[in-house]
């Protein structure tokens, strides 16, 4: 029967056997590894340097414990030979041996398999740890780099390779990319930020530049359009000006104008200045003409606001007079229906007002005065006295003035169809722009059969000077001044 320290002896030199076998393909493993090239320090910086020196100090340790383990295991295996039975000296020899503690080290076999072990460990995570950050970091650097490159392909068609955007992505990626390279433990992640926004800003930088670049043709041809357009409207307003001059009066309004040089002076004239814009762009100097296209259309904008404000005004004074002659035409079909128009006070009120409102120039306040008196004189009188023809036939609508439209934003509305008024026929006409509604005698509630008192609201664009100021304040605030390098006008 074999004893039992005999057993224990050879259980021990079996596992001491498998530890070392383990141990022989984990160094080779590690020492052929291509990530073992990762752990040379002289390639490191900072404190993967540190921790690289410190797995190559476990591998030497491993190598060192693991020979003398092998010497151990290679002596315990020719003592113990192929023997059925183990004489005393032999177990004393081999039971020393396996259990008693290893020279110059101090500890048992097993411990020193487990230390061996456990170096190896450190070796292996330190590699990993290592690799991993460094793939993560290669991603990182491979996406900035395609970005940029994206990046500078746009700036060679826009022939900016001096763009200072993208040469602050290149030096942060060739800074973020070393050190990847030599300490990729200790990288910031605020490195890798700063590389993120570098290279968000070059690409979002350099497609902006590129969109101004390809849209400055159309964005020309719409700006010689918007200057056609203005051109018009001046045309328009010096037009209507000139038909109401001499035809028209009134004590709170003036017909106004744009200042002469709004076109052409020289620096800030509209036309001029585009002009300036279109050579700059045909001489290649895009960049120039895109900026101060933007600073162009503000101030074109704000004109053409002003423009058409000053159209709107000088073209509303024939119209506030057309509409008063409509006006009164209705309350003298209206008296005539009623078979009034004949008594004197009727009569009278009619040709004062008929004859200032054909009189030229055309006192459009004293105009408007006369034909609100006979309009409220028609609504007393037929109101007590229905007369023959209790409905009349409509007085003519009056006629559109130059300028006039659903859209025209001049002054107080007097309706889409007319002036703003209670019809003649004693019905709502249109609601006034300002009250949306008629007067009516004192003393007396519309009912049936009563007519409503016209009141006739005139347009409120007050008296305007030379500038770029609007001269009508309805629907709008001042336009802002131009934004330019140079002083604005």
């Amino acid at each position: 029967m074999v004893n039992t320290t005999q057993e224990r002896i050879d259980r021990t030199l079996t596992a001491l056997s498998k530890a070392v076998a383990s141990q022989a393909a984990a160094l080779m493993a590690l020492e052929n590894a291509p990530e073992r090239a990762l752990l040379v320090p002289d390639r490191l910086t900072g404190g993967t340097r540190q921790r690289a020196t410190t797995a190559l100090s476990a591998l030497t340790d491993a190598w060192h414990w693991y020979s003398v383990l092998t010497d151990l295991a290679g002596r315990a295996r020719a003592l113990r030979g192929d023997r059925a039975r183990l004489d005393a000296r032999a177990i004393d020899e081999l039971d020393l041996l396996l259990h008693g503690p290893v020279p110059q080290l101090g500890v048992r076999p097993a411990k020193l398999a487990s230390r061996t072990d456990a170096a190896l460990r450190t070796v292996r995570t330190c590699i990993d740890e290592i690799t991993a950050a460094w793939n993560t970091h290669l991603a990182i650097v491979h996406t900035a780099e395609q970005r940029i490159a994206t990046a500078a392909a746009t700036a060679a068609r826009l022939r900016l390779d001096d763009d200072a955007g993208l040469a602050i992505a290149r030096r942060l990626l060739a800074e973020f990319a070393e050190r990847a390279a030599t300490d990729p433990l200790s990288l910031p992640e605020s490195l890798s930020a700063q590389l993120a926004a570098a290279v968000a800003a070059a690409g979002s930088g350099l497609d902006e530049l590129a969109r101004r670049h390809d849209a400055l043709p159309q964005a020309l041809r719409e700006a010689h359009e918007l200057l056609t357009g203005i051109i018009a409207l001046i045309e328009q307003a010096a037009a209507d000006a000139e038909r109401a001059r001499g035809r028209v009066l009134r004590s709170r309004a003036s017909l106004t104008r744009l200042p002469d040089n709004v076109l052409d002076d020289e620096r800030h004239g509209l036309r001029t200045w585009l002009d300036r814009l279109t050579a700059t762009a045909a001489a290649g100097r895009w960049k120039e003409a895109s900026r101060g296209l933007d600073r162009w259309r503000e101030l074109a904008d704000a004109t053409a606001i002003s423009a058409r404000r000053v159209a709107e005004a000088n073209a509303a004074m024939l119209r506030t007079r057309d509409d008063l002659r409509g006006l009164l035409a209705g309350w003298q079909a209206k008296a005539v229906g009623r078979g009034v128009a004949a008594e004197p006070e009727l009569a009278g009120l009619y040709r004062q007002a008929r004859s200032v409102l054909y009189t030229a120039p055309t006192d459009l306040d004293r105009a408007a005065a006369l034909v609100h008196a006979f309009g409220a004189a028609v609504d007393r009188r037929t109101s007590s006295n229905p007369g023959p023809n209790p409905e009349p036939k409509p007085g003519p609508e009056p006629r559109a003035g130059p300028g006039s439209g659903a859209d025209s934003g001049s002054g107080s509305r007097l309706g889409a169809d007319g002036p703003a008024r209670s019809r003649p026929d004693g019905g709502r006409g249109p609601a006034s722009a300002h009250n949306g509604s008629s007067a009516r005698p004192a003393g007396k509630a519309p009912g049936r059969g009563v007519a409503a008192t016209p009141r006739l609201i005139l347009p409120t664009c007050r008296p305007g000077s030379d500038s770029l100021a609007p001269v009508c304040r309805q629907g709008g605030g001042r336009p802002r001044p131009p934004v330019d390098a140079g002083p604005t006008r």
